[in-house]
C-alpha cells in the first residue's frame, strides 16, 4: 500500500504531463501559423538591395538576393525596421524552441515585447543601426552582411528590437538557409537569452537541469508507471508532426517546414537525451560568462568602513524625534556584496530609515552593477514585464490631466514613458536620472530630451517647465526626499500636476516576510515615508492632494519575490565576479535546488495572484506594497 501510493503520484504527473504536451503543441501550432513569409520576387538588374538594408547573421548563415530584395520591400511597405529572418529549414528543435519563445502577434504591436528570434539572420533599416548605440549597432560591410557569432547575435537582435518595438517583424524566409549549430552554439544562444536573468547569473544551467528532470521522468516512469509514462512519451514525441503538419492552409505555415519533422518525431528521445548531455557537459566546462563578466571592467572592491557609512543618527531622518527602534538588519540579498544594513523605525511619525545612512562612495558602490553593467540586463526584463503597472500610472493621472510636457524623474530605461506616450503620443517626455541608461532612453526614442544628474541641482536649470512630473520608486532612493518635493515645486508650472509612487512601508507582508519583503531594497533604498506623511510634506510644499491609491498601487509578488530571495541566499548566482569562483557542489546544488523549489514558486505565484486581485480592487484603502499619489500645484 505504502509503494503503492508514490506510484499513483508518479502516473498522475505523468498523466498530467501528457495532457501538457498536447496543449503545447495546439499553443505552438497556432503561433506557427501566424509567421508570416516572405514573397521572394526576382531581382530587377540593377536593382541591389545591399547599402539599403544592414544585415547581420551567423557565421554559416546564407542569405540570397532575392532574400535580401524581399526584406527590402518588406520595410517598404510595412514600416519594419528590424526583420527577424526565420530559415524555411531551421531544424525542428530550433524551430519549437522559437515558437516557445516567440509570440508573432505581439511583435510588433506591445511596444514591451522584446522575445529576440531565431538568430540566423536580422535585416535592420539603415536609420536604425545609426540611432543604436555604437556598442549595439553594427554598420553592414560591402557584401551586405556582418558575420557574429550566436551569442553576438543574439545581443544584437534584443538591441535592435528594444531600439524599435514598434518596427519589429519575424518572416520565414525560404532564401534563408540556416547555419550548422554544435552543442556549443546551443549554449552560448540559452546562455544569452538568459544572461542576467536571475540576479546577475545566467539561467541556462537551471533550463537545462529541468530539460533533464522532464527527460529523466518520462524515461524512469516507463518502469514505474508504464502507461502513463508511454503517454506522455507518445504525446512528447508527436509535438513535431503536430505544430509542423503539411494540413496547414495558409502559405506562411507551408513554408515554414523543417525538413528534419518526421525524424524528430520519430528519434526525438535519444536526440534529445543526447543534445541534453552534451550540453550540460559544456556548460559545465564553460567559464566564458564569469571571464566575460571580469573582462575590461574594474570588480568592485569595498572602499573602508569608514568611507561606506556616515556617522548613525540619535534623531529621526523625517520629523527629528529621537524616539527611534530598530526595526530590521539585512545583508545585500541581491549582489551579496559585503555589508549589513540596519533599518530604524520612528515610533513618533513611524518613518523608516537606514542607520547609518551610506555616504556617496558607498552607494556608488552598490549601485555599481545593479542597474547598469551586470544588471542591466535583469533590470530591463523585470521593468519591461511591468507595463501593466505602468498603463494603471498611466490611467490614474489621465483622471486630472492631459500632458502637454511631461518630466520622469528616475526615468532608467524609460519604460514608463513608453507606456505613457501610448496614450499621449503628441506630448514631450523628457527624464532626468543619475545614470547612463537616461541617455540610452533617449536612443531608444522612449523619451524626446534625458538630462543625467540630479534633481536637485538640475531643478534650476532644465529647458523648460512642465505641467506634470512623475516620481516613480525614486523617492525611496535619494538622500533627502524634502529636498525633492522643494525641486519639483520649482519645475512644475502653477496648476501643473506630480505623482509619486513610492513603497508603503505599512504593508503587513513587510513584518510578515521580515528580511525577504523584496520592498526592502537594501542597500539601495534610504527611506520609507509613510503615505500620511507623504501627504502632509506634499501640502507643506505647495500642493494639493487630489488621489490617494493604496492597495490599487501595489507592485504585487510579495511570495514569489521572497522565494526568489531565499534560494539566491541559498544559492547564489555562480557569475558574480567579486565573489570567489563557486565549487562544484555549489554549480550541482543550484539548479537542483531551483528544480526542487518549482512547486513553491508555482503556488507563491497563484497564492500572490489571489491576494493581489483582491488589493486591487477599484477604491480599495488596504495597504498593498506601495502607494500612489496625485496632487497639484497649488
Amino acid at each position: 500500500m505504502a509503494g503503492g501510493l508514490p506510484r499513483r503520484v508518479i502516473g498522475a504527473l505523468l498523466w498530467a504531463m501528457a495532457v501538457a504536451h498536447v496543449v503545447e503543441a495546439v499553443e505552438l501550432r497556432r503561433r506557427r501559423r501566424r509567421v508570416t513569409s516572405l514573397h521572394q520576387p526576382s531581382p530587377h538588374p540593377g536593382d541591389d538591395a545591399r547599402g539599403k538594408v544592414d544585415v547581420v547573421a551567423v557565421s554559416g548563415a546564407v542569405v540570397d538576393d532575392r532574400a535580401l530584395a524581399a526584406v527590402r520591400a518588406d520595410m517598404e511597405a510595412s514600416g519594419a525596421e528590424v526583420v527577424d529572418l526565420v530559415p524555411g529549414d531551421l531544424p525542428i528543435e530550433r524551430a519549437l524552441r522559437l515558437l516557445r519563445r516567440v509570440q508573432p502577434e505581439r511583435l510588433g504591436t506591445d511596444a514591451f515585447y522584446t522575445p529576440g528570434g531565431a538568430h540566423e539572420v536580422v535585416a535592420l533599416h539603415p536609420t536604425l543601426t545609426g540611432r543604436m548605440d555604437p556598442g549595439h549597432g553594427t554598420r553592414a560591410k560591402a557584401d551586405g552582411t556582418v558575420s557574429l557569432d550566436r551569442g553576438q547575435l543574439v545581443r544584437q537582435t534584443l538591441a535592435a528590437q528594444r531600439h524599435a518595438p514598434t518596427a519589429a517583424a519575424m518572416r520565414v524566409t525560404p532564401g534563408v538557409r540556416a547555419a550548422p549549430a554544435t552543442v556549443r552554439d546551443r549554449w552560448r544562444e540559452l546562455q544569452e537569452i538568459t544572461a542576467y536573468g536571475w540576479p546577475y547569473g545566467s539561467l541556462a544551467p537551471i533550463l537545462v537541469g529541468l530539460e533533464t528532470l522532464h527527460l529523466a521522468a518520462m524515461t524512469a516512469g516507463l518502469l514505474l508507471a508504464p502507461p502513463a509514462a508511454a503517454a506522455a512519451l507518445a504525446t512528447w514525441a508527436a509535438q513535431p508532426a503536430l505544430v509542423f503538419s503539411l494540413a496547414a492552409p495558409e502559405a506562411s505555415a507551408r513554408s515554414f517546414v523543417p525538413p528534419d519533422r518526421l525524424a524528430g518525431s520519430v528519434l526525438r528521445l535519444p536526440r534529445a537525451w543526447a543534445a541534453n548531455l552534451r550540453t550540460a557537459w559544456v556548460g559545465y566546462w564553460d567559464t566564458r560568462l564569469r571571464e566575460t563578466l571580469r573582462a575590461g571592467r574594474p570588480v568592485p572592491v569595498p572602499p573602508a568602513t569608514e568611507t561606506l557609512f556616515e556617522p548613525r543618527r540619535a534623531t529621526c531622518a523625517w520629523c527629528g524625534s529621537a524616539a527611534l527602534e530598530g526595526r530590521l538588519d539585512v545583508t545585500d540579498l541581491v549582489q551579496h556584496k559585503p555589508g549589513t544594513f540596519h533599518l530604524d523605525e520612528c515610533r513618533d511619525c513611524g518613518h523608516i530609515f537606514q542607520n547609518p545612512a551610506l555616504t556617496p562612495a558607498g552607494l556608488d558602490y552598490y549601485y555599481q552593477d545593479f542597474y547598469e553593467g551586470l544588471g542591466e540586463e535583469l533590470t530591463e526584463v523585470s521593468f519591461a514585464a511591468l507595463a501593466p503597472l505602468y498603463r494603471r500610472r498611466v490611467e490614474s493621472l489621465a483622471r486630472f490631466a492631459e500632458p502637454t510636457a511631461w518630466l520622469d524623474v528616475g526615468t532608467g530605461h524609460g519604460h514608463f514613458c513608453l507606456a505613457a506616450r501610448e496614450r499621449w503620443p503628441e506630448a514631450i517626455f523628457d527624464g532626468l536620472d543619475m545614470s547612463e541608461t537616461v541617455e540610452e532612453a533617449q536612443r531608444r526614442g522612449r523619451i524626446d530630451t534625458a538630462h543625467r544628474g540630479t534633481f536637485p541641482e538640475l531643478a534650476g536649470r532644465l529647458p523648460r517647465s512642465y505641467d506634470v512630473m512623475s516620481m516613480h520608486h525614486y523617492l525611496e532612493h535619494t538622500r533627502d526626499p524634502r529636498r525633492e518635493l522643494v525641486a519639483a515645486a520649482t519645475v512644475l508650472q502653477p496648476g501643473g500636476h506630480l505623482m509619486i509612487e513610492m513603497p508603503d512601508p505599512a504593508s503587513p507582508w513587510s513584518r510578515r516576510l521580515g528580511r525577504y519583503w523584496w520592498q526592502w531594497g537594501q542597500p539601495q533604498h534610504q527611506h520609507f515615508v509613510t503615505c500620511d506623511a507623504m501627504v502632509a510634506a506634499l501640502e507643506g510644499a505647495g500642493f494639493e492632494v487630489l488621489s490617494v491609491e493604496r492597495g490599487e498601487a501595489t507592485f504585487g509578488g510579495e511570495l514569489f519575490n521572497a522565494v526568489g530571495l531565499v534560494l539566491q541566499r541559498l544559492a547564489r548566482s555562480p557569475h558574480l565576479p567579486w565573489l570567489p569562483a563557486p565549487s562544484l557542489a555549489h554549480r550541482v546544488a543550484r539548479p537542483v535546488l531551483f528544480a526542487a523549489a518549482l512547486p513553491v514558486m508555482a503556488a507563491s505565484k497563484v497564492a500572490d495572484g489571489l491576494k493581489d486581485a483582491r488589493l486591487r480592487r477599484p477604491g480599495s484603502r488596504t495597504a498593498g506594497n506601495a502607494y500612489r499619489l496625485i496632487a497639484r500645484r497649488i
